[in-house]
């Protein structure tokens, strides 16, 4: 795995050359001991980069407050579903409260806007994606949903078990009247979204599957071993930790950092 130190050397380089934000996922961020301290060295880069970071919230309470002292803008915390049998089934951890206790204490801390990220799987919490939203709306927290992708190491997904898009639409509108954003608001934002009963309140739904963006899409990610990937899906990544640790430049990291993502621009 990258140090901090090295992490921060090549965020910095990818900032120089244009990155405006960076978002800490994972795996699980929060398992990183030194969270806080990498997200004060990335907040402490000119020109200072927003920052984020997806979670899956269960050790977010004990944090919330000195991550946004060292400069975390907002965070998303995956949760798909508010039933803690469910919850308990699909992370195989009785843990929704911890997870309800970190959205709180990210909202508190001024982590804004909380958002909220859940995938909709048929036979499992499908029946309840109204429920979801009506939950996040009631505490002030951004939906977005998201379609399963294909991702899982086993291999076992399969498309016709999806709930799509338009399905989760449908079943959100038998509640309330949902009316697009216009799309020049959406940019290379991965989700499109909808005012809830006119608004101000907004739920947003990602059709990766359905609807993919690809040619929209702006972003690339680092490993946590230090590897260039341009998208989810790739099958080929760009080594930059063995230049790293070899002694190479920076300019010589920054020529392999453009030459990884050169085929997105």
């Amino acid at each position: 795995m990258l140090t901090d130190e090295e992490l921060l050397r090549i965020i910095t380089l990818f900032v120089r050359d244009g990155v405006t934000q960076v978002r800490l996922t994972g795996g699980e961020p929060l398992l990183r001991r030194s969270l806080v301290d990498l997200v004060a060295g990335i907040a402490a880069l000119e020109p200072r980069p927003k920052i984020a970071m997806t979670t899956n919230g269960v050790g977010l309470e004990r944090v919330a407050i000195g991550l946004k002292a060292a400069g975390l803008d907002r965070v998303n915390v995956s949760l798909d579903t508010i039933d803690s049998e469910t919850f308990t089934q699909l992370t195989r951890r009785d843990r929704l409260g911890d997870v309800e206790a970190g959205l709180k204490a990210a909202s508190d801390a001024g982590l804004t806007p909380v958002k909220v990220n859940a995938v909709a799987m048929r036979g499992i919490n499908d029946e309840s994606v109204a429920d979801v939203l009506a939950w996040c709306l009631e505490r002030g927290y951004e939906l977005r949903f998201i379609e399963q992708m294909p991702l899982d190491a086993q291999h076992a997904w399969d498309r016709t078990q999806m709930i799509s898009a338009d399905e989760i639409r449908e079943r959100l509108s038998q509640r309330w009247e949902l009316t697009p954003l216009p799309a020049a608001e959406r940019g290379s934002a991965p989700a499109e979204r909808f005012l809830v009963d006119g608004g101000p309140e907004t739920v947003g739904i990602i059709a990766s599957v359905s609807a993919p963006f690809c040619s929209a899409c702006d972003r690339t990610r680092l490993t946590a071993d230090g590897q260039v990937r341009n998208c989810l899906f790739a099958r080929d990544e760009s080594d930059l930790r063995t230049a790293l640790r070899a002694g190479a430049s920076d300019e010589e990291i920054a020529d392999r950092w453009r030459a990884a993502v050169a085929p997105k621009l």
